[in-house]
């Protein structure tokens, strides 16, 4: 691939993980409403969703594709296309002013069992239960995630108030690594792309892979409308499949100095 095309590809792919970290942090860090679905999942979603199933059946990610989520016995490739099909199905529904308020509604009644009210369907949407040994929050593992956030500048609003380690606050921290990422790459500054990806790839290793196919599985098991399920599925699978892309990425920037 001539040196221009290659440049033009590793813009987009950056571009694209941003928004891909962005749209799973308004998903599941907020409860939907018909505007913030509608503008969550119009224009480019199921595209960007699908692009992740389009590399997942790429070369050299033959084994990421097949591999099991979790408990809940589906491929990630398969996790990729529920999350691609169901971002299309909600551009329908939140696209037509007649539906869009009844179906934000149900997705309300989701969120609210999956993530806000404890009960047999809840799901820790932090991860501390899934990385500590009892099911709390606050552990040692969320002071590390804050050192993370505070190295890059990032600190939420709620700190000491609200878990760090929330899945919406991960994947909204690292949305704002990518566009640094996106944006140093864009001014001809590969070095500090390179390192800006490294940070991420060390924050996924210790805080994001660990639990989040349990997490995803969890959802997929609870969901009865199948919606948080396939977005829970789509995100773990974008969230190997970035580290395995990133770290590429980052070993060619560093290779260009």
């Amino acid at each position: 691939m001539p040196n221009e095309e290659r440049e033009s590809a590793l813009a987009m792919g950056l571009a694209r993980r941003t928004y891909l970290y962005r749209l799973f942090h308004v998903v599941f860090g907020s409860r939907p409403t018909g505007e913030g679905v509608a503008k969550a999942f119009g224009g480019e979603t199921p595209a960007m969703l699908g692009s992740v199933g389009d590399a997942l059946a790429g070369d050299g990610f033959a084994d990421l594709a097949g591999r099991t989520l979790g408990s809940s016995g589906r491929s990630f490739a398969a996790c990729a296309e529920d999350a691609r099909a169901w971002a299309e199905r909600a551009q329908g529904e939140a696209g037509d002013p007649e539906r869009a308020e009844a179906f934000a509604s149900r997705l309300r009644a989701s969120y609210d069992r999956l993530f806000q009210v404890p009960g047999e369907h809840y799901v820790h949407p932090w991860e501390s239960p899934y990385a500590g040994k009892e099911s709390v929050v606050f552990q040692e593992s969320t002071l590390d995630v804050r050192s993370f956030y505070h190295a890059a500048g990032f600190k939420l609003r709620a700190e000491k108030r609200f878990p760090d380690d929330h899945i919406a606050a991960m994947m909204d921290y690292l949305g704002a690594l990518s566009q640094r990422a996106y944006e140093a790459f864009a001014d001809g500054r590969d070095d500090e792309a390179a390192r800006t990806l490294a940070t991420q790839r060390q924050f996924v290793d210790r805080h994001l892979l660990n639990w989040v196919d349990q997490f995803a599985a969890k959802v997929i098991e609870h969901d009865a409308q199948g919606c948080y399920g396939a977005l829970a599925g789509g995100m773990a699978a974008f969230a190997a499949l970035d580290r395995a892309m990133a770290e590429q990425v980052e070993a060619e920037l560093a290779g260009s100095e």
